[in-house]
């Protein structure tokens, strides 16, 4: 548990979590989702961000009512999120769908604006690390490469990849009168929290299996935090700068359950009284079952409603 007040600002410079000021974007093209179960296009939204360029895709079902609402989905890529094969679902061997989030939001009539990892562009673009699964392996290069170019910490980058995705969308038109939501699983996870956290553009958000608490040892890794760990501050203070605003932890016993509720106690506290930080817990480890994703969606679907 943390000792100190939250701060925004500080956590944001503590992070390097802030866009690139010589960021830009521009429109791409639009295409069709290969996935047959619901209608709509999938429009391009180019980023630059610190010298390199990013594709994110905003997808609005045509085929269910909108409910006005986008929500923001960082993850390893995009296509993934809407059920099309890619690089690391061919070398998971999941069947597509299983993972397609972005997919199952729409289904509901909820927007998705699907924001992907630089670190996982990087991987894909070398032809050493195209065929492993090891995150050292696969990462540690892109790790490397960050560390050489930029001052921030590599989770800052990637929550400001975000934050530019969300501006972006803004600019786009594509977007406009809707409510700003976010969700995250694992990885994405850890990015949505602190897009909540940082960004009050964000009105609701929603995780599952983020690892709350520094004590967990994966923020240390290179394309997180890289050894680089708060020691007297901890994530109760990002969860409280999402306050009042509603916020779901979803855990499945693995990264997020039972061994971290007393973080979570701990931020409640800056809810109105105690009302608007909630948890939805199952038995089935880091894997996202689609029963909990409908509970999750319907959950986004409550509080903005």
């Amino acid at each position: 548990m943390s000792t100190l007040p939250s701060d925004r600002a500080w956590w944001q410079d503590r992070l390097g979590a802030i866009p690139d000021p010589d960021g830009s974007w521009r429109p791409g093209v639009s295409r069709p989702p290969e996935h047959p179960g619901v209608r709509g296009e999938i429009h391009q939204l180019l980023l630059t961000s610190y010298g390199t360029e990013l594709v994110a895709e905003f997808f609005r079902p045509t085929s269910v009512p909108s409910t006005g609402v986008v929500v923001v989905v960082p993850s390893y890529d995009t296509p993934g999120l809407f059920a099309e094969s890619t690089e690391r679902t061919e070398l998971t061997g999941q069947d597509p769908a299983l993972t397609a989030h972005g997919l199952q939001l729409a289904e509901v009539g909820h927007a998705v604006l699907a924001v992907p990892w630089w670190f996982e562009k990087v991987a894909t673009e070398d032809p050493a690390l195209t065929h492993t699964q090891d995150f050292a392996e696969r990462y540690g290069p892109a790790a490397d490469r960050h560390r050489r170019e930029q001052s921030v910490t590599p989770l800052g980058r990637s929550v400001a990849d975000v934050m530019l995705a969300v501006t972006a969308l803004e600019g786009s038109g594509l977007a406009d009168g809707d409510r700003l939501a976010a969700f995250g699983d694992a990885l994405g996870g850890k990015l949505a929290l602190h897009l909540a956290a940082l960004d009050e553009r964000i009105e609701v958000a929603a995780v599952h299996e983020a690892g709350l608490g520094f004590d967990q040892p994966n923020w240390g890794a290179p394309w997180y935090l890289d050894g680089d760990v708060p020691r007297d501050h901890d994530q109760d203070e990002l969860l409280a700068l999402v306050a009042p605003r509603p916020f779901l932890v979803a855990g499945g016993g693995d990264r997020d359950g039972e061994h971290n509720l007393g973080l979570i106690r701990e931020a409640r506290r800056h809810w109105p009284d105690e009302q608007g930080l909630d948890l939805l817990l199952h038995d089935s480890g880091h894997a996202l079952p689609r029963s909990v994703m409908a509970g999750i969606r319907e959950w986004l679907r409550e509080q903005t409603s």
